[in-house]
């Protein structure tokens, strides 16, 4: 036991503490009553942790007061910004309040309080710390059962996975805007947190419209790139001035087929130039057992790989298991992320491998994940009124953000960070930021790869003007594939339906055959060369649109996952239900009914 009488203002300097209060759910009021619970845990000893030996110490003058100002996210400096142009003074860290201690003249303090990234402010007092344990301890990940998303959806929002990684230490001008993220997801619907910076919504479905009906991909774009806007800074993306190029291959059931994700990449590998693409994100796989080393669809990864991209994938989400890493996050060139669960805390010693989280080693031996990055409650974009944002209403945070769990999550920050260290250092090539990701990494045991990712030590290794002696390279010596397998040994045992025949009746694509109906050529695929001029030539380029419907294009047949939605429109139909949100498709326990980690 620990006994002190300190005054609040005398802690750590801030953002070198491990420790915050975390809200006990998702929307603005009960974070406000969470702040309020922490504060009176300080301030007024209801759990005992702290006493109050005295009153608040007098303010210095008479327009001026000391108040303990407890944050939405303490991994952001908005907080501390907004009590500067206020005409106030931060002070120290207040790890257990989830805050910082401040001066602020009086008259500023309703300003502050209405204020989106502070979630209360208290008047400042002396304590005497008994416990040095966290004012508010939320269930861990381990304890919500691997098919409850209810459970993942009550957790809090975590505030300090920024701060895990070091994103907080990489220095403000290195922000990603040097570097371009192509989302291969469900599509984006556009939010003032990507602004003008989601460059194309390019759509691959029958949809054609660009939108995220599903939901996945705005958060993972927010994820990515998003700059926290609407939250005044609270809730940002890893890559905060990161652009983003969104391919839509999934409609509103997330129904697609591994060869329209082929055909996503191909656009993305065709118009890398026009967009200045360097990284590709796809949280999504499938549960094909078949090696990498014939596979169509690890060859399309390796093929963007091969163009100069830096590939990341998720894991899947059907850990703890030995061999459960999904397809094509199977492939030895790209770089695979599973999730962590960081626990609220800045801190590694409390980290974890969240326990849903796919590990290797693959059926060819490759050890996998490569790292892996926070997966546990991170709050992002919300699409409103799409699939997943009807049917998980607990994971709303306000009236534009959502919670979400997996190593879907945990893909899009590597990608993020990823973004950040080619803004660091342009001439990076994809090998080098593979090799400083994991040689830089944080060991955190079996099923975390490499370990932790550590954006800080990550972007100071790749600084042109810091680095000593040549840059880690991975994948030397790496075979690739052939890309001559069958494509439905890629399909694993999701099989999306469509009308391919046009005789009104849905049956499944199956069989050596892609989601246009036309025979799969193996040989034809492995030896064609990806370009404008390829792409061009291509039956999806007729199809495809960009920003929305284009004049004269016919749209690509309709995927779903049952026959019995067949025809639906955007949207979520009557009958629509839980037992369509499982794993079994997916291999997703927390976000859907399909593929998508």
């Amino acid at each position: 036991m620990i006994r002190a009488h300190l005054p609040l203002s005398s802690f750590t300097p801030r953002r070198s503490s491990a420790l915050a209060t975390r809200p006990s759910s998702s929307g603005p009021a009960a974070i406000a009553r969470r702040a309020r619970a922490a504060a009176g845990l300080i301030l007024a000893c209801a759990a005992a942790l702290l006493l109050l030996p005295g009153a608040a110490p007098a303010a210095t003058g008479p327009a001026a007061t000391r108040v303990v100002v407890v944050e939405r996210a303490p991994a952001s400096t908005a907080a501390e910004r907004l009590v500067r142009r206020l005409g106030g003074h931060p002070g120290r860290a207040l790890p257990l309040a989830g805050g910082f201690a401040a001066r602020v003249p009086a008259g500023a303090l309703p300003a502050l309080r209405r204020s989106g990234a502070i979630a209360g402010v208290w008047d400042d007092a002396r304590v005497g710390m008994r416990s040095s344990s966290r004012v508010a301890m939320r269930s861990s990940s381990s304890d919500c059962a691997a098919d409850d998303p209810a459970c993942f959806d009550k957790l809090p929002a975590e505030p300090a996975w920024q701060q895990a990684i070091g994103l907080d230490e990489v220095p403000n001008k290195y922000q990603g805007d040097g570097a371009t993220v192509a989302s291969i997801d469900t599509g984006v619907t556009p939010t003032p947190n990507l602004g003008a910076r989601l460059l194309a919504r390019v759509d691959l479905t029958s949809e054609r419209d660009g939108l995220d009906h599903f939901g996945h991909g705005t958060h993972m774009a927010g994820l990515i790139a998003g700059d926290g806007t609407t939250s005044s800074e609270a809730y940002t993306g890893a890559a905060p001035e990161a652009r983003i190029v969104s391919v839509k291959v999934a409609g509103w059931d997330g129904a697609t087929d591994v060869s329209t994700v082929i055909a996503g990449l191909q656009w993305v590998v065709s118009n890398r130039g026009r967009f200045r693409i360097r990284v590709v994100n796809l949280s999504w796989g499938t549960d094909a057992s078949r090696g990498y080393g014939v596979d169509p669809l690890d060859r399309a990864v390796e093929r963007a790989w091969e163009a100069g991209l830096v590939v990341v994938v998720s894991a899947g989400n059907t850990g703890p298991g030995a061999g459960t890493v999904s397809k094509p996050a199977d492939d030895p060139f790209v770089i695979t992320a599973g999730a962590a669960d960081v626990n609220g805390t800045a801190a590694h010693g409390d980290d974890a491998v969240a326990p849903f989280s796919s590990r290797g080693p693959t059926v060819d031996g490759t050890g996998k994940p490569d790292v892996i990055a926070p997966g546990v409650s991170l709050v992002s974009d919300r699409a409103p009124d799409s699939t997943i944002d009807t049917l998980r209403p607990g994971a709303r945070v306000g009236a534009t953000l959502f919670k979400g769990t997996g190593t879907s999550q945990a893909a899009a920050v590597v990608a993020g960070v990823a973004a950040r260290m080619l803004d660091v250092n342009p001439a990076l090539t994809n090998d080098q930021v593979k090799g400083v990701l994991t040689d830089t990494a944080d060991p955190l045991g079996t099923g975390a790869g490499a370990g932790l990712i550590d954006a800080a030590a990550a972007a100071a290794a790749v600084e042109p003007d810091e680095a000593v002696g040549p840059l880690p390279e991975a994948n030397q010596g790496v075979r690739p594939s052939s890309g001559t397998g069958p494509i439905e040994g890629s399909r694993g045992s999701a099989h999306a339906v469509a009308d391919l025949d046009g005789d009104g009746t849905p049956e499944a694509i199956s069989g050596e055959v892609d989601a246009l109906g036309a025979p799969w050529d193996a040989d034809a695929y492995a030896a064609a060369r990806w370009s404008l001029a390829t792409w061009a030539a291509s039956p999806w380029a007729a199809l495809v649109t960009e920003g929305g419907v284009t004049a004269g294009r016919s749209p690509a047949p309709l995927l779903a996952w049952d026959p019995a939605y067949w025809g639906t429109p955007s949207g979520v139909p009557p009958g629509f239900d839980a037992k369509f949100w499982g794993a079994k498709f997916w291999g997703a326990k927390f976000w859907g009914t399909g593929l998508w980690q």
